[in-house]
């Protein structure tokens, strides 16, 4: 029976084996929820020029100290139009988005002013130099770093990148995945289980968690528990030339158990089997050339902890995005918890704010086959082994990613 060993020991030997994904080049549009491989510099400044924020009148401050004040109407333009000089005493009509007029310092909006015959308009406030105009580079000054490497990118980001001048942006490389699911047990989730069946859930799970985090997914089916079929199977896996494999069941201790000894009969290294955690206590960790392989159990619950613990912080580590393991955040719990085993326990509750602070309220669990609550949460507590936490006290919570199963 391999031993078992800490979590910190199994992230670290899977970050030790993960290599980054290269980059590569995407149009602008297609570039949303990638990680970011190159930093975006500004090239322009934001504005470009003075503009005003508003329709209205640009004018000298100077020349309207009191208000009503007649000025004559030198000109108008709007977003797009280059405008003439402003002569003194004079005002230019103008539209939000326009360049302010040079000679002009203020804009008076034209809810505060009415056109009258002669060609002059009727001023009825006083504006302060500079008021409604927005100032070259006052947003962003040429060089500012704008996006750094190893951001995932939002619609937001892609404003900025479009302000950059980039119709193109490097990214790194979807990684290719695989799920493999095994188990007699198992049929497709439309159709109605018989006795002893239950329907398949990991794969739509893992399916979706991998196309969640970006990665190009492959699924490669549902495999019985044999021998000659599980290698069959395997064999196909890495001839599709996977960045990861996931595998779900069959690590455990049962009789039925084989896929750590098919990996290994298919050239695989075993880093670790088993790990001192609850739940995914039996989870694999395996590599084959640069294919990192993670034998998830077969319990749902196991298979997300599994996902979110080790599985997730590859794959942020290979795009790019720092740090792969998000640190807990501390929250006040709302209820007692206790974590009565010797492994380290990741246990799953919902978040709140209570005031200024972040609240947890553990949930109560049946064990690793109960997917109803973990549907429900949206973070896990981590209770260090044999511990015992009172209601109010300040415990460590895992919050969800872009790339988690919940």
């Amino acid at each position: 029976m391999p031993s078992v060993i800490e979590f910190s020991e199994a992230l670290a030997r899977v970050l030790e084996a993960t290599t980054p994904m290269p980059a590569c080049t995407v149009p602008l549009e297609d570039a949303v929820s990638r990680v970011l491989a190159a930093d975006v510099r500004a090239d322009l400044p934001v504005p470009g020029f003075d503009t005003t924020a508003m329709d209205g009148w640009a004018v000298r401050a100077s020349d309207v100290e009191r208000a009503p004040t007649l000025l004559a109407v030198a000109g108008a333009s709007g977003a797009g139009t280059v405008p003439g000089v402003l002569p003194s005493g004079s005002a230019w009509k103008i539209m939000t988005g326009a360049p302010m007029p040079p000679g002009s310092d203020s804009v008076v909006p034209v809810e505060d002013a009415a056109p009258v015959e002669g060609g002059a308009v009727r001023l009825d406030a006083v504006p302060k130099p500079g008021a409604h105009v927005r100032r070259r580079g006052e947003v962003i000054e040429p060089g500012a770093l704008l996006l750094a490497a190893g951001r995932r990118l939002t619609p937001a980001d892609l404003v900025l990148a479009a302000a950059a001048g980039r119709a193109t942006l490097q990214v790194a490389r979807a990684p290719r995945a695989g799920v493999l699911v095994t188990g007699d047990e198992l049929v497709p989730t439309g159709t109605r289980p018989g006795p002893g069946q239950l329907r398949n859930t990991n794969a739509p799970l893992l399916l979706a968690a991998l196309r969640r985090a970006g990665a190009e997914v492959l699924s490669l089916g549902v495999v019985p528990d044999e021998k000659s079929a599980l290698a069959r199977a395997l064999k196909e896996a890495f001839a599709a030339k996977l960045d990861v494999l996931l595998t779900t069941g069959g690590v455990s201790a049962g009789d039925y158990d084989y896929v750590g000894e098919a990996l290994a009969a298919a050239g695989a290294r075993v880093r670790f089997h088993r790990v001192s955690i609850r739940p995914a206590k039996p989870v694999l960790f395996a590599t084959r050339g640069t294919t990192l392989v993670f034998g998830l159990p077969g319990n749902p619950v196991s298979t997300a902890v599994g996902f979110d613990f080790l599985v997730r912080p590859a794959l942020r580590a290979a795009a790019g995005l720092l740090p792969p393991l998000p640190p807990p955040v501390s929250a006040r719990l709302t209820a007692p918890v206790k974590n009565k085993g010797p492994r380290l326990a990741f246990h799953p509750a919902l978040l709140s704010w209570d005031g200024a602070r972040l609240a947890a309220e553990p949930l109560a669990s049946r064990g690793s086959h109960d997917i109803l609550t973990h549907a429900r949460a949206d973070a896990f507590l981590e209770l260090a082994a044999e511990s015992e936490w009172k209601a109010g006290d300040t415990v460590p919570v895992h919050r969800g990613t872009a790339e988690s199963t919940f």
